[in-house]
């Protein structure tokens, strides 16, 4: 929960009282992964205490709200994180705890560094997954400060610009051994929506899905024919999934221009 008091400088209570009894629910609610834990340290970390915190608000809320709502409430989330306001940099966790105290500072820093197109700072988060990634970026209520939430969004932002990577070299093998046609490229992209947590889902189009079943079914048959209920998914409309906050480098390389330049080539 965030505090705000007196003078510039925001506190973050990280106090984790509340979990107490749901030690486990990192695991057992969202398949989540508790960081790994060193011979002689607690059997479960803070940072995992407040992601199975984090899980619990984020079950309650996808439960609450329908898709095009679940949309609205992911936008308004990351626009919290949206600005690179100087206040920001003041934000510390309320906690005597050196390891919180030491990840805000490093988080700090990263996105610092970051928006002055920085990256030789490692990411505090790079070790966690992308579903505890999320966790933390839609959290508001959690114990995490603005500039970890960015961090942690940035990381999220990384791993999607790392996986679009993966897919040109096998889809221009398979574009040209198929005459131009590529439903295993179309039916990547698919998997890979299906394994996004619901928050990030819902910030495609309602129809996403459907639009992408349709278009494997055409490049897997050339003489199938076309759906007439609506345009299926083009190229662009396909890649065009990393969400920055304006600004096209946090995606890395590949950005619009990219996506651009190859739906220029594939014709679509």
């Amino acid at each position: 929960m965030i505090n705000n008091i007196p003078g510039s400088t925001r506190v973050i209570n990280t106090s984790t009282s509340q979990v107490t009894p749901v030690a486990a629910v990192a695991s057992s609610k969202t398949g989540l992964i508790a960081p790994a834990q060193s011979e002689g340290a607690p059997m479960l970390s803070t940072l995992s205490r407040q992601l199975a915190a984090s899980a619990e608000r984020a079950e309650a809320r996808d439960k609450t709200l329908d898709r095009r709502q679940l949309g609205v409430e992911a936008r308004r989330l990351r626009g919290q994180i949206s600005s690179d306001d100087p206040v920001h940099n003041s934000e510390v966790p309320d906690t005597d705890d050196q390891d919180l105290l030491k990840r805000a500072r490093e988080a700090t820093d990263y996105v610092t560094r970051f928006h002055l197109h920085g990256r030789s700072l490692k990411n505090p988060f790079a070790e966690l997954s992308r579903e505890q990634l999320n966790l933390i970026v839609h959290d508001e209520h959690g114990p995490y400060t603005i500039n970890e939430r960015h961090a942690a969004y940035y990381e999220i932002v990384g791993l999607e610009s790392k996986w679009n990577k993966t897919l040109w070299g096998p889809a221009d093998i398979e574009s040209a051994m198929n005459d131009g046609r590529t439903p295993g490229f179309y039916t990547e992209v698919l998997n890979h929506y299906k394994t996004l947590p619901l928050i990030e889902q819902a910030d495609y189009p309602e129809e996403y899905e459907t639009r992408l079943l349709a278009r494997i079914k055409e490049e897997s048959d050339p003489s199938a024919e076309k759906s007439k209920d609506f345009k299926l998914l083009t190229l662009f409309e396909v890649l065009a999934k990393l969400k920055t906050f304006g600004n096209q480098e946090a995606a890395g390389d590949v950005g619009a221009n990219a996506v651009a330049a190859s739906v220029k080539e594939s014709g679509n």
